[in-house]
């Protein structure tokens, strides 16, 4: 187990194991992406890397089985919905005000797709 430092308990608790460098390389816009990403959470590029690693290296599977139902669920409750509010508007006459949240959402998705591909 990891303290919120990213060390093992038996690393943390007696200070004898010392970090070594390792050598990963990334292009300079991943390096980039990943910094970006991480100083918006108040951390290095390399401790988010390192605590990101470490995270995937532990079994993550049985948290994962249980959330899928979940997100499923979820994604067709707001899908059902979003049906059902557009048909409402349509049937109101309100296009117009539609389009404009449709157009709304679609800059929305824009913005964070290039936000995400750095």
């Amino acid at each position: 187990m990891t303290s919120g430092r990213g060390e093992t308990e038996t690393d943390a608790a007696d200070g004898s194991a010392r970090r070594r460098s390792r050598s990963v390389r990334f292009h300079d816009r991943e390096w980039e992406r990943i910094e970006a990403f991480a100083e918006a959470r108040g951390l290095t590029g390399s401790e988010f890397v390192r605590y990101a690693a470490l995270a995937a290296a532990e079994d993550r599977g049985e948290a994962t089985a249980r959330l899928a139902p979940l997100i499923e669920t979820t994604f067709r409750a707001t899908h059902i919905l979003a049906t059902k509010m557009r048909d409402d508007m349509l049937d109101a006459g309100r296009r117009a005000e539609l389009d404009e949240l449709v157009q709304a959402a679609r800059a929305l998705q824009d913005k964070l797709l290039h936000i995400g591909a750095g």
